[in-house]
């Protein structure tokens, strides 16, 4: 297990009956991905009630999802306020570095990376500045 590395898997709309989207399962599957190539100390959950209807929140749907495929529950920690890629960085950021991260590797789908709306990784970037953190992407 890489005890300095934490994974960060941003959250996407859920749908109004409280299911993950095409999108976040995508995103859900990367994290496995990650699982099996990098073994990360855990995963940062993140993402809040977007969708107020299923009275639900991304983060928890998200660890539902993966406590399903075998990831151990004390290594998912739910990040359950955020409402936007800024937020994303900015809540998620500070519990990686209480966990003593040395490598924050965030994933999410490669759109959400490349445009230019979302500035994903310039929050990102922002969050850790200062610190000696190694920001990381993994996306498709």
């Amino acid at each position: 297990m890489n005890k300095r590395m934490i994974v960060v898997v941003l959250g996407n709309r859920l749908n109004d009956d409280g299911s993950i989207t095409k999108i976040q399962e995508e995103r859900l599957k990367l994290a496995l991905e990650i699982e099996e190539q990098y073994k990360p100390y855990c995963y940062i959950l993140s993402g809040g009630p977007a969708n107020p209807i299923p009275n639900k929140t991304e983060a928890l749907a998200m660890y539902e999802y993966l406590v399903t495929k075998g990831i151990a529950k004390e290594r998912l920690i739910l990040e359950d306020k955020s409402l936007s890629t800024v937020e994303n960085a900015r809540f998620s950021v500070p519990l990686a570095k209480e966990l003593g991260a040395d490598i924050i590797m965030v994933c999410t789908s490669l759109y959400h990376l490349a445009n230019p709306g979302y500035k994903a990784m310039e929050n990102f970037c922002k969050e850790i500045e200062g610190s000696n953190i190694i920001l990381m992407t993994y996306a498709k």
